[in-house]
This record gives structure tokens, sequence and C-alpha cells, in this order.
């Protein structure tokens, strides 16, 4: 298939979008008018429904794509809170269109618009306009998507050092106030206590990401309890199996493509269970998207039948 950037989802998006609202208002603005033919349909009327049945079947394709874009762009927790509010407004406005383009298909030889109808494109229309909004916030706020962003350090006018020549970018922070910073890239420094190493749940944890990174699903699958609960992204798993269904391909096929540099790790000791916090720094290239991102990882690890398990993962990334 021809490599779309960042996926197709934006293409069937957009036909969706102009082939239902055009057709909506010459169905709702010039359906009324009986043909002089009273056996068949005005123009406009055919046109309007050709255009709606169109945009049905692109919505679906819509759907489609924007389910494999949900899986394939790197995306953090308020990124997916609204994804998934796009998403079920995406639902809502294609089932309404999909049942109203439906219902014209069966009356097609009709030479009248229906109330039903004009209704529910109208309903449908409505909702539609709502996912956009939806959609362009996961693009224009979360940058859902996005190739690149401006390097503003490359182009500014206006915090050149007149001695240095030297500049600062300036970031928003999350709670929306603007951050100055020097252009060089500021390291994380490693915080980790080799006392750590010793503890046989830092040992899982190690081996859980090697398993991951290289893509041992028996040794993952060994290593994880029957009943772990996943927080990933929004999302929670509450069995294994449930995990392994879902995102453990997508996990493994993404850190396959990363490198990895541990930043912290804590290991919190409990007797027969622990909890093990890392933070790491996750650099790389996945389906063409530059990634870097500083993960935090929180696995809680317990002692059963003389072996330990990971019993609960969290993981959050920035």
């Amino acid at each position: 298939m021809i490599e779309i950037i960042p996926n197709w989802h934006p293409i069937w998006v957009h036909f969706a979008i102009a082939l239902l609202v055009t057709g909506t208002i010459i169905y709702v603005g010039f359906g009324w008018k009986a043909s002089s033919d009273t056996t068949e349909p005005t123009q406009p009327l055919v046109v309007s429904r050709w255009m709606l049945w169109l945009g049905a079947i692109a919505s679906l394709a819509s759907l489609l794509t924007g389910y494999w874009a949900s899986t394939s762009v790197a995306h953090d927790d308020l990124a997916h809170a609204n994804m998934l509010v796009h998403r079920n407004w995406a639902i809502g406005a294609t089932v309404i269109f999909v049942i109203g383009a439906g219902w014209e298909f069966l009356r097609r030889k009709a030479n009248k618009a229906s109330v039903f109808s004009a209704a529910l494109f109208l309903v449908g229309s409505t909702a539609l306009l709502v996912t956009g909004m939806e959609g362009a916030e996961n693009v224009y706020e979360h940058g859902l998507g996005v190739k690149r962003l401006p390097d503003v350090s490359d182009h500014d006018h206006s915090h050149a050092d007149s001695n240095t020549g030297e500049s600062d970018s300036i970031e928003l922070g999350e709670d929306g106030h603007s951050h100055v910073h020097a252009t060089s890239e500021v390291r994380p420094v490693p915080q980790i206590d080799e006392a750590v190493f010793d503890h046989p749940a830092e040992k899982v944890a190690a081996s859980m990401s090697s398993a991951i990174g290289s893509g041992n699903t028996d040794e993952l699958k060994r290593l994880l309890d029957q009943n772990v609960v996943i927080f990933e992204s929004g999302n929670v798993e509450s069995s294994l199996a449930e995990y392994e269904s879902h995102h453990m391909k997508s996990d493994i096929a993404f850190m396959a493509a990363m490198n990895v540099e541990l930043i912290s790790r804590e290991v919190i000791d409990a007797g027969d269970s622990a909890a093990v916090i890392s933070r790491s720094r996750i650099r790389g290239q996945f389906k063409g998207k530059e990634i870097d991102l500083v993960n935090t990882e929180t696995l809680v690890i317990q002692k059963r039948n003389r072996e330990w398990k990971v019993v609960h993962v969290h993981w959050s990334s920035s």
C-alpha cells in the first residue's frame, strides 16, 4: 500500500465530511420539489442521494482507518482520552448517516425527500461537526500524527543574545504557561542505587523490559500473572489473556524500534511483594515518526509459590 503520512485516516475523513455535509445541504434544501414526471426523483435529489451513499461508505472507511491510526501514532494519556471522545462521536455520526443512507436506498424511487431522512441527516451533520472539532483538537492541541514541530531555536528574531548569538526556545508547560529553556539539550542524570539490582523484583522488571524489546512473548507471559492488571495510556486490560489479544503485539513492535536509556529505578520492598518504579528515555523511529519520550513505569511484583510475578503494570509517557 502507498505510504501516507501520517496514515490514511485524514484522507477518508475529508471525503466523508465533504460528501455528507454537501449531500445533506442539497437533500434538505432541494429535495422537496417533485419532478414534473411524478414517477422519477428530481436531479438534485438523485445527486444528494449519491453523495450521501458515497459519504456513508467513506465514513465507514474513516472508522477503520481511524482505529488503525489510534494504534500507530504516539500519544499520552490526555491525548488518548480525547481520542476516545473523537471516536465515540465518529461512531455516532456514522451510524446515523448509514441508517439514513440505507433508508434512502430503499426508497430510491421516491420522488421527494423524507422528513425522517432529513432529520437524520441534520442530526448526523451536527454529530459530524463535533467529531471534526475533536479530531482537530487531537492534531492541533495534542500533536497526534504530526511529523515534526518547528524548532523555534532555529528561527528566532526576538530572543537572540547580542553577545553570543545564542537563542532560547520557549515551551508551554503543563500549566499552560510559557517557560524559557536553553536550546542546548538537558540530558537526564541517572539516579540508580546499585543496591536495587540485587532485589529479585528488579530482576523481574529488567527481564520484562528485555522480553518486550526482543519480542520474547513466552518469557513475557511467564513473568506476568494470569490476572495482571495493566494501565497504559488510559486503557485498562484486566488479564494476561486480554493483554495478549490487544496491546502486547503493538507494544513489542514499538519497543523493538526504540533505544531505551534507564534514567532512574527504585524498589519499594514489602516482604513478599515489591513495587519497582522506573523512568526511562525512549528514542527511535517508528513508522516514519521520530520518537523521543520519557516513560514512567510502575510494576507491582508479588512472590507466589516461590516465583515472582508481575500483578500490576502502569505505563505513562510524555
